[in-house]
């Protein structure tokens, strides 16, 4: 080939290029969001984050992208009706959060392209093949793997010593808890730590649950991340303060909310992170071929005013290793 007709073959290529791109971006496509849990301050703040982090990248809500939005309030109905109702609307791709949501909208979305966001331990939970390699059409961004579990009771430990029983709230159905469960059981005897599980649904069973745990003596609560008892959480702090029991949360949020002492990740920006994903897919990318990304970012949070509520000497040696320390 003459070097006049390569540049010409090549100039081509790239224009062709370029007007498949630029199509993509100035044709609609549709973002189906189901998120399972209710609109609070950090999700908020995350989904506008997501949204302008979607629009850097060249998609505009109005103009080239619709975005249908849900909000599951921790209804398992609600998730199904949803769930339904977005598939319905053929989106070009779907961002779900939480596991009980993946789970409803998995068996239903045929081969529409999912990215998930807040979703634990998804290989055991069976919605991927290995991180590495998550296969089918769904990939995403896990927050906590199954040695979380150990890490939530040795929190409870390091903030509260004199617990010899902890209460352990999960939702019996969810794989990720499960896994949860196993770890903290197997982390319990070096730590002199009795565990309990109770499993919840709503927050008549929430509110049961921690009645129950706070006729035993010396008896914290961990409270495990799900839709449940996120949408719950102003019930647990309640109770958790009104009957003095030291408890550990799963998201900054929480201690700020006035939690005794959270340990995770910063749930807005985890899902802001998402938009990387859902653009990706939006340009032509198959979710197999995105890699599952773990959060590698926790946070320890510790509320001293609900410590000094509680009668409890939060240990020196905890509050320096705090990374925010709520007075």
């Amino acid at each position: 080939m003459r070097r006049r007709e390569f540049i010409l073959t090549i100039g081509a290529a790239a224009i062709s290029s370029c007007s498949v791109a630029a199509q993509q971006l100035s044709s609609t496509r549709t973002v189906g969001i189901l998120i399972g849990t209710s609109r609070t301050s950090p999700l908020v703040t995350g989904y506008n984050a997501f949204l302008q982090r979607l629009s850097k990248a060249g998609w505009i809500e109005g103009r080239n992208l619709r975005i249908e939005l849900r909000w599951a309030n921790g209804d398992p109905k609600l998730m199904q009706d949803y769930a339904k109702e977005l598939v319905t609307l053929t989106p070009d791709v779907m961002l779900v959060s939480s596991n009980p949501a993946l789970a409803v909208l998995r068996p239903i979305a045929a081969d529409v392209p999912i990215v998930f966001v807040h979703v634990a331990d998804p290989v055991s939970s069976g919605f991927v093949s290995s991180l590495s390699h998550p296969g089918g059409n769904i990939t995403g961004f896990t927050n906590f793997e199954a040695s979380m579990g150990s890490k939530w009771l040795e929190t409870l430990h390091d903030i509260a010593p004199s617990v010899t029983q902890a209460t352990i709230l999960m939702h019996p159905e969810t794989a990720a808890h499960v896994a949860f469960i196993r770890e903290a059981q197997s982390a319990a005897p070096k730590l002199g730590v009795d565990t309990v599980t109770a499993g919840v649904h709503d927050g008549r069973e929430v509110e049961s649950a921690i009645t129950a745990a706070s006729m035993r003596p010396n008896t914290g609560i961990v409270v495990l991340p799900h839709s449940v008892t996120s949408v719950n959480s102003s019930l647990i702090i309640e109770h958790a303060l009104k009957y003095k029991m030291p408890t550990v949360y799963p998201f900054r949020q929480n201690a700020e909310d006035g939690g005794l002492v959270a340990y995770g990740v910063d749930a807005g920006e985890l899902l802001a992170s998402s938009a990387e994903y859902v653009d990706r897919i939006l340009r032509g990318k198959k979710p197999a071929e995105l890699p599952v990304q773990a959060a590698n970012k926790f946070e320890l949070a510790i509320n001293l005013k609900t410590a000094r509520a509680i009668g409890l000497a939060v240990p020196a040696t905890l509050v320096a290793r705090a990374d925010e320390v709520i007075e």
